[in-house]
């Protein structure tokens, strides 16, 4: 009898058979978290903390979240991937890439007392890096972001800058709404209140900014960015689970053994059988041979006679439909890409069928989405600073602003100055340019602007990227003017002997 060798050099046999972690990668299903379990209850599923009345009336008759999905349910799987599911976490960290970059900071602003509370401001809280690592990431997650600010003896006064806080919105926050206020949830929010175990603190109108994603039918609560995402990326683990569990088997089952049974013998050759495939009855860790069983010169009840099966070792290969799950994976990780702004798959680090004519029109509907983020981004800032100001100055304070007054024939401009209190202030935010241009498309819509006399110098280098006052000071100081090439420069006066 003949044993087959496992890696050890010993026969193989089902005593070699031991218990082994398999690889699996995190996040294809929700953990075991109780306040899960009770968000995706069984008594009322999808419907409690969804659309509600935003007067606060209670209307009967309506129960809150009648035309919602589950908010808190929505909420704790979009933070529970956003830990667990490496595709999650990526997709949203280059989403809010896209949107805030390294570039994040503010411009010129003209009046004296406004600019000095938004440099004091943007130190005290350390605004930059708030907003890239916790504001953007939480909107996305949540969907709702609240800002408060010190109230009580804790308001530092208009002599010094306020450090806001954010309110985590799984720690029991209220929310109270009019649509008499606003039509917006920005500004139909009329308070919120915090539960603290027996205290509840509260935050009215100018104490707090608020901001919610898909406030909708007068719902002043939003709903997570990323909601639709984490259902695709949890589907597309699961299948990268499947496909590992696959590759594990078949990296075990090395070999199919084909014994021959001897009909001749007393028992039928069943003896001989189950020694041979006890030697590798069991499946061990690192390879194994299953055994099949054939019975040559077996005669049926007709008296047809089957010879000529033969012992025979073969190594099977699963069939591509079982192992390859390519295709499906790519849609999962499309429906990632497009749940959170149209990230074309390519930026999740799959290639596919795309090419350089294809992937500038793949992040058209990406840039298009980010602007419209990015205008959300904006409004928030602006909202936040004129909280700032209403707080350190009062409500009544005006601030001076430049604005341009166009000739009647449109061929000049010239500047003029008003005043407006701090609702009617704008603040020259810096976020990173979003186009789907290439630099070629956008070298050639500037040389032509600038061929015909359509644009300045300084207008074109800021298209091109270039930090134009800054440029125009180094300029200076190296004796050349802005604009002027390097082959331009006057060459010095050839200096000749005397006489």
């Amino acid at each position: 009898m003949t044993y087959i060798l496992g890696p050890d050099g010993q026969p193989v046999s089902s005593q070699q058979e031991v218990s082994v972690p398999s690889a699996e990668l995190r996040g294809a299903s929700l953990p075991a978290n109780p306040s899960i379990a009770d968000a995706y209850g069984a008594l009322d599923p999808g419907l409690r903390g969804g659309w509600t009345y935003a007067d606060g009336l209670g209307r009967g008759g309506l129960r809150p979240g009648r035309y919602g999905v589950n908010r808190d349910a929505e909420r704790y799987k979009c933070r529970s991937m956003y830990r667990l599911n490496p595709l999650f976490w990526g997709a949203v960290q280059i989403a809010v890439s896209f949107l805030v970059g390294d570039t994040f900071s503010y411009g010129e602003v003209y009046d004296k007392a406004a600019r000095v509370a938004l440099e004091d401001f943007w130190q005290a809280n350390n605004l930059g890096t708030l907003i890239s690592e916790r504001w953007m990431p939480e909107y996305f997650l949540d969907g709702e972001q609240a800002t408060v600010w010190p109230t009580g003896e804790s308001d530092p006064g208009a002599d010094a800058p306020a450090r806001v806080a954010f309110l985590d919105l799984d720690a029991g926050v209220r929310v109270e709404g009019d649509t008499a206020l606003g039509t917006v949830a920005a500004d139909m929010v009329s308070a919120l209140h915090l539960r603290q175990g027996m205290r509840e603190r509260s935050w009215q109108r100018g104490e707090f900014t608020w901001t919610a994603q898909d406030a909708l039918h007068n719902d002043p609560r939003g709903f997570p960015l990323a909601s639709g995402a984490a259902d695709a990326a949890m589907a597309y683990i699961a299948l990268a689970n499947n496909r590992l569990n696959i590759h594990e088997i078949q990296q075990r089952i090395v070999g199919v053994y084909t014994a021959m049974l001897n009909p001749e013998e007393p028992d039928g050759g069943d003896a001989k059988w189950r020694a041979k495939g006890g030697a590798f009855r069991n499946i061990p860790p690192k390879g194994a041979v299953v055994p099949l069983i054939t019975r040559p010169g077996y005669t049926d009840a007709k008296g047809n006679r089957y010879d000529g099966v033969t012992e025979k070792l073969e190594f099977p290969r699963p069939a591509s439909g079982a192992s390859d799950a390519k295709e499906d994976m790519r849609v999962f990780l499309r429906i990632v890409g497009l749940c959170l702004g149209g990230l074309p798959e390519h930026w999740l680090g799959e290639g596919g069928s795309v090419n350089r004519a294809t992937a500038s029109e793949m992040s058209t509907p990406a840039v298009t989405l980010g602007l419209r983020r990015q205008a959300t981004l904006r409004s928030y800032l602006d909202r936040t600073m004129r909280t700032e100001l209403r707080r350190r100055y009062g409500p009544e304070r005006k601030y001076r602003v430049p604005y341009s007054k166009v000739s009647k024939d449109g061929l000049s401009r010239s500047t003029g100055y008003r005043t407006v209190t701090a609702d009617l202030l704008e603040f020259p935010w810096n976020l990173p340019r979003l186009d789907d241009d290439s630099l070629d498309t956008l070298l050639r819509v500037v040389t032509t602007m600038a061929d015909r006399g359509w644009i300045s110098d300084q207008t074109a280098a800021g298209r091109l990227g270039a930090d134009v006052p800054s440029e125009i000071e180094l300029m200076a100081a190296a004796g050349r003017s802005f604009g002027q090439a390097r082959g331009a420069l006057a060459s010095p006066p050839e200096e000749r002997p005397p006489g």
